[in-house]
């Protein structure tokens, strides 16, 4: 039996009960703090679904403070759902979003050892710059206490000019 699509929107405040619920770590409040972001302009938090049930979400960074403007960030699918074209459907979304913004490109960091990630992103039509940022990230350890650290992340862009 096939699947039935994936629909992609922005997360609404009736979300975040079942995505914080999801959160590896509650406490963390990743979800909240997007949202918060979201409603504060300039940043778009969408979730991906399929049949009312969310598969994952994504972030597109439009804030000008943002040096890679606009930037996509975040990008996560549930593992069970992996590989089923959650991740192309929350790209699609949010580069539609910069494109009716006035954009002409997206950025996004990855780790260059992230050995899922880039195939993914090569995939979806981004391509490395040759430039590197150092990211600050944030983790949550087994104990739910929240770290800082920093890495030499690799630039990807895509041109949302050439579809």
């Amino acid at each position: 039996m096939p699947l039935e699509p994936i629909t992609v929107r922005l997360c609404t405040a009736e979300d975040l009960p079942v995505l914080h619920a999801l959160e590896i770590h509650p406490s963390a409040r990743i979800a909240q703090k997007h949202f918060d972001r979201q409603a504060a302009g300039d940043y778009f938090f969408a979730l991906a679904l399929r049949d009312g049930e969310p598969l994952g979400t994504s972030v597109l960074d439009c804030r000008p403070d943002d040096p890679l403007r606009p930037e996509l960030k975040n990008l996560w699918v549930y593992p069970r759902f992996r590989r089923q074209g959650a991740a192309r459907a929350l790209t699609t979304f949010l580069e539609q979003q910069a494109s009716a913004l006035g954009f002409v490109e997206v950025f996004l960091k990855v780790d260059p050892e992230n050995e899922a990630a880039i195939p993914m992103y090569i995939g979806l039509d981004y391509t490395p710059t040759g430039d590197h940022a150092l990211t600050t990230y944030e983790s949550v350890d087994a104990d739910g206490q929240v770290h800082s650290t920093e890495q030499m992340d690799a630039i990807y862009r895509k041109s949302l000019l050439t579809r």
